[in-house]
């Protein structure tokens, strides 16, 4: 599963759905090896996973997408580029509110295609570590309409660019679970 918060968590089982013994920290991965993708605030790393798959993503897209943010959310914002999630958080409630609005939601939506289409090809670089068959979605990036049009978006990347991954099956938990769900994981993992 894949978390889209406030950074990008994971977890996997295999086949038989047990735990395989480590821990998997997936918002330090590096997607994009592009020389000018965009640094994290606490690492001297560009191009990781969190940038492309939590609310940073969201929020480095807002502008792009037609959502009216106040200058304290703008992405160039100071406190936008440091450790602190609150501002991301903030930005995202705005791109979801702009979802809503009929007026604004053929543009907001491309803030959800383009994320859709960082996780297929994030999965397909997954898959390169990972039997993936499964793929359980959460995190408040994922809520709302913008979820499912991320993750249609994604299965469109992973059929045409990477059809032997085309049988991987995207699963989403009810809104609340999405939000709160890796707390509950987490909480009901045995004592290892």
């Amino acid at each position: 599963g894949i978390s889209m918060g406030s950074s990008e968590g994971g977890g996997y089982c295999d086949a038989d759905g047990n735990l395989l013994g480590w821990i998997n920290e997936l918002c330090y991965i590096q997607l994009d090896l592009n020389p000018e993708a965009p640094y994290d605030p606490w690492t001297p790393h560009s191009g990781i996973s969190h940038m492309y798959l939590g609310q940073r993503a969201a929020t480095r897209l807002a502008e792009l997408g037609g959502v009216d943010l106040p200058d304290d959310l703008r992405p160039s914002a100071p406190g936008m580029n440091t450790m602190k999630h609150e501002g991301h958080a903030k930005c995202l409630k705005l791109i979801q509110a702009a979802m809503k609005d009929p007026a604004k939601e053929p543009q907001v939506r491309s803030i959800y295609e383009t994320i859709g289409v960082y996780l297929g090809y994030a999965l397909a670089q997954y898959s390169e570590h990972y039997v993936i068959e499964n793929a359980l979605v959460l995190g408040r990036v994922s809520t709302g309409s913008g979820g499912q049009v991320m993750l249609n978006k994604a299965k469109e990347v992973l059929m045409a660019e990477f059809p032997h991954l085309g049988h991987i099956t995207f699963h989403q938990p009810d809104e609340h679970f999405k939000r709160v769900g890796q707390c509950i994981a987490a909480a009901a993992l045995p004592d290892l």
